[in-house]
Formats: C-alpha cells, structure tokens, sequence
C-alpha cells in the first residue's frame, strides 16, 4: 500500500472512530466525494471495524428521523448547481446523438453491411456482384456532381 493510500487508512479509521476534527471530517467527505480509491479504503475500514462499531437499537426509528430533517435533502442541489450552472454543448444534446446514430446506419445501409450479415439465397447474390453497389454509386454520382461544379 503506497503513502497516500496508508494515510487515508489511517484518516478513515480517525473518522469512523469519530475523533477527527470538523476541518478532517470535511477533507475526508469531500475526499470520499472526488476519488473512488478514498471511498473503497473507507469501505473496507468500516468492515474491518464492524465487531468493534455500536449497533443502532432502532434502525427504522433512526432512517426515519434523518429523513424527517428538513435541511437534508439528498443530492438534489448538488445535481441542479452543475446542471444549471452552464447550458450543454453542442454534442451533449441528444440530437447530435441520434444524427450520429442515423448517419452510421445509412452509410452501414448503404455499403451493403447488413446484406452481408444476412446471407439470403445464391441467386439473389450472383445478382448482386453483377451489379455495381450502392456505395459505388452513390461515390459516382457525387464525383460526378463535384465535377460539374468545379470551374472550367
């Protein structure tokens, strides 16, 4: 276990036991909060110490009451500070995604991929070498456009 990793060990046992400071309690929750790694350390101390933990004589009474404080509400500010904080960007609203989807499909559509994933009978695809595909096509037809735009 390297320094870093030995020290939050160390803070997360002070936690749980409950003689950090507040300025430690904060560091350690918001440490919690950022970095997996921190939260699987105070994880793993927490059932390393459960024998050694009191037990809560009424856990239904206990859930009931946090909940019944009225300044705790879960996730819910800090979910709407970072979601109104800015607007999103081009590319994280769903309909450059579903552009994006589209246009894969027609170019798997059109370069005969899903043909190819779904073999029908012999004489189908002897017809279909024969024939110039629609990506061939399609290639013509737009090098034939670019070429009569190109100035002469």
């Amino acid at each position: 276990m390297n320094a870093p990793q030995s020290e939050w060990k160390r803070l997360a046992s002070h936690y749980i036991q409950g003689g950090c400071t507040a300025e430690e309690a904060a560091y350690w929750e918001h440490l919690m909060l950022s970095d997996d790694e921190a939260l699987r350390i105070y994880m793993q101390a927490m059932a390393e110490m459960d024998g050694e933990l009191p037990s809560l004589p009424d856990p239904e009474d206990f859930a009931r009451k946090v909940l019944e404080r009225q300044d705790f509400v879960p996730y819910r500010r800090r979910n709407e500070s970072v979601s109104s904080a800015r607007p999103r960007r081009w590319y994280e609203r769903p309909i450059f995604h579903y552009t994006v989807a589209a246009s894969i499909t027609l170019v798997f559509v059109f370069s005969g991929a899903f043909d190819r994933m779904f073999p029908e009978d012999g004489h189908r695809n002897r017809a279909a070498t024969q024939a110039p595909s629609y990506s061939e096509q399609l290639m013509e037809k737009t090098t034939g456009w670019l070429d009569r735009l190109k100035p002469r």
